[in-house]
């Protein structure tokens, strides 16, 4: 039952399709014949619903890299507020910096967060006063750090 009530959230998803991607889920690297064999189709069945998922975007197979162990030490959210009339210009300087990960439409008192990644505080200082600050039609922004992550994971479907 449980099951049934978690599968009922991905509706757009047959029971194939869910099956598929929850084995993928686990082990992105697991062989599509495994999960045929323990699905009861074919391999070519697995490849093809793989393939279908990938192209309507639904699916996506990548390597994680964790940030802490290739030296980005420093990570930081940066809400930030922007004059109304110049919200598109400062979202396409946002989406040219390397260093912005993420770029998020919000609501409330800042209209956008963006996640950075950096080595060390000398980075972020810089990244601040070089490329932040430069930008037009910002007016204000506020820098939260994160200090330690408790709990990430990309299983979204059970």
């Amino acid at each position: 039952m449980e099951g049934k009530m978690h599968r009922s959230l991905f509706s757009q998803l047959d029971d194939l399709d869910y099956a598929i991607a929850n084995a993928l889920q686990e082990n992105a690297r697991l062989p599509f014949t495994q999960i045929a064999k323990d699905l009861d189709v074919t391999e070519k069945t697995v490849r093809m619903r793989v393939q279908q998922m990938q192209e309507e975007g639904v699916l996506s197979l990548v390597g994680v890299v964790n940030p802490v162990k290739v030296g980005l030490n420093v990570q930081v959210y940066i809400q930030i507020a922007v004059e109304a009339c110049k919200l598109d210009d400062v979202v396409a300087a946002l989406n040219e910096i390397y260093e912005a990960r993420l770029v998020v439409l919000t609501s409330g008192e800042y209209q956008l967060i963006i996640q950075v990644l950096l080595r060390d505080y000398d980075e972020l200082s810089e990244f601040l006063m070089t490329k932040l600050n430069k930008i037009d039609g910002i007016t204000k922004v506020n820098v939260i750090n994160m200090l330690k992550v408790i709990k990430s994971r990309f299983k979204f479907i059970r």
